[in-house]
């Protein structure tokens, strides 16, 4: 609805309360023609009188009765909303739905999630885990937490951090299966492989010569979960595509093919650009952005 059209509304139903158009204009704090050219405008719009005016009374027609409970429902639905603006702004409070991958559910994320909830008695934090691109308008989430950004130009894309990724397998696996020393070695070896929708992805390594090597791993487990990834190639399950970060200080771990590089992977929170004034939203993005910056 108009802003033109909600104030219309509003000096109908004060005129109505008030009784005439000057107990209006005194209530509104509006000269009385203004009050006048307002009603005079709805009708108009409308197409029909609301009022029945005399010098010494006013009634309501029937078409303005109906209106005027239908007006009232829609004064208080926006009294309603503004108010729950005023409430965000000036304090942080209601649920914030966060699309969040894997590698990022870790201890200090969602130990500071947890701190911003105490800064924050009103907010609430709900998290899905994501490990593939999905848009927040389709999920029904606020905001999303993942690797590369989205291609969509109503979407805002915050970058917090990049990771590093990296190959790597159990000493216990490399201790039965040997060293890979080049990417062709690899065909050699069980992997660990990161399953999308699409199926496994590619592994691309550049040489120190600037050489590209395409490996598809014939991975005999594959995942649908970052951190379950990480998990299988601890267990001893093979070589697999990992980060940085994810490792840590996880002990009997050793990465392989450090000759190769594999890039770096830019992590962004992604939300739509109409959420980009909300208190709540920035308030949990920049919570997120100085979780990984712990790192």
């Amino acid at each position: 609805m108009k802003l033109e059209s909600l104030e219309e509304l509003r000096v109908f139903v004060q005129i109505v309360d008030s009784g005439s158009l000057t107990g209006a204009a005194r209530a509104l704090k509006l000269p009385a023609n203004t009050v006048s050219r307002r009603l005079a405008s709805l009708e108009d719009r409308l197409g029909t009188r609301l009022l029945y005016r005399t010098t010494r009374s006013l009634s309501v027609s029937e078409a303005g009765r109906a209106l005027l409970t239908r007006a009232r429902r829609v004064l208080d639905e926006a009294e309603s909303a503004e108010l729950a603006v005023k409430r965000e702004t000036e304090g942080i409070a209601g649920v914030v739905r966060i699309g969040l991958m894997s590698v990022l559910t870790v201890p200090q994320t969602l130990r500071r999630l947890g701190d911003l909830m105490d800064e924050h008695p009103g907010l609430r934090v709900q998290v899905q885990v994501h490990d593939v691109p999905v848009s927040p308008v389709a999920r029904g989430l606020d905001v999303v937490v993942i690797g590369g950004s989205l291609e969509d130009s109503s979407l805002v894309a915050r970058k917090l951090t990049e990771v590093q990724p990296v190959l790597v397998a159990s000493d216990d696996y490399l201790a039965r299966r040997g060293t890979p020393e080049t990417p062709a070695d690899l065909v050699d070896h069980d992997t660990v492989a990161f399953l999308t929708p699409a199926g496994t992805l590619p592994w691309t390594l550049l040489a120190p010569d600037g050489e590209r090597h395409v490996v598809e791993p014939r991975a005999r487990f594959q995942i649908s979960d970052g951190r379950g990834v990480f998990d299988a190639i601890v267990c001893g399950r093979g070589i697999g595509y990992t980060t940085r970060r994810m490792i840590g200080n996880t002990p009997g771990l050793t990465e392989v093919l450090t000759d190769y590089g594999l890039g770096t992977i830019p992590v962004y929170a992604v939300y739509p650009a109409a959420d980009r004034r909300s208190a709540r939203l920035q308030a949990v993005v920049q919570a997120l952005l100085e979780a990984v910056e712990e790192r």
